[in-house]
């Protein structure tokens, strides 16, 4: 029996590069290899997309995260689907692990739906409203589904405006947290305690996003749940919690 051919594509442009080597690294690690024969896919930190071997280091080590090698092999990437050195990579399957900008928003996956090539996970629309959070956070609270109270301000407003943001700010009283729009890992998040804070927050939260999430904070579990569709129906795995350790 043929195994099937699954492009596991990690890395990336954004922030969170070194992140998504990790978690590909994950799912190196767990994917069964007597159904599934992986093809990992680098994309370096500049854009170029490579091929890299299976046992390619996705670990942290001694301290230092891992990172896409862009002297790897260079892979194509066109309508016809991908190839490295102009033998064709005949992939099935592609699961996207980028994290951020150009993985999570919508963009590898209207690539994979204009090259006509399956992949995991959800599609353009929903990838694209779900990574801004400027347009999911009314989409959640029009379904009834609790929100931090909070609102944009963009760099543009920051400049033009720092007193009246942050007059705006204040109502929401202090502590709020400052977070790119458009972003995840935490990068960019800052917990502000005060008004005296709120310069050098949103001033680094605009070095990843010109939108800036301001929300008042929320104490309280952090929970996390997956939910996958089968055969149409949605299935969701078991509840966890996410715990901060001090090591």
């Amino acid at each position: 029996m043929s195994k099937t051919r699954v492009a596991i594509i990690c890395g990336g442009r954004s922030s969170e590069h070194e992140i998504s080597c990790i978690s590909a690294g994950g799912i190196l690690a767990g994917i069964d290899r007597t159904l599934y024969e992986p093809v990992l896919i680098g994309i370096t930190q500049q854009g170029d997309w490579v091929l890299l071997p299976n046992d390619y280091a996705l670990s942290i080590s001694n301290g230092a995260l891992p990172h896409v090698d862009p002297s790897a092999p260079a892979v194509v990437a066109d309508i016809a689907g991908l190839s490295s050195q102009g033998k064709n990579l005949d992939i099935d399957i592609i699961v996207p692990v980028l994290h951020g900008p150009y993985g999570e928003d919508g963009t590898i996956q209207g690539f994979c739906e204009m090259a006509d090539i399956a992949y995991v996970g959800s599609g353009v629309l929903a990838s694209s409203v779900a990574m801004d959070k400027s347009f999911a956070k009314p989409i959640f609270a029009a379904a009834g589904i609790k929100v931090a109270e909070g609102f944009v301000v963009t760099k543009e407003e920051w400049a033009n405006d720092k007193s009246g943001c942050a007059k705006r700010i204040a109502t929401l009283g202090y502590p709020v947290f400052v977070k790119p729009a458009r972003g995840g890992s935490s990068r960019g998040t800052h917990k502000v305690h005060s008004a005296g804070e709120l310069e050098k927050a949103i001033a680094d939260t605009h070095t990843f996003d010109r939108k800036a999430i301001i929300e008042n904070a929320v104490v309280g579990k952090e929970i996390e749940c997956a939910v996958l569709e089968f055969d149409g129906a949605p299935h969701a795995s078991v509840v966890g919690e996410i715990k901060i350790s001090d090591a």
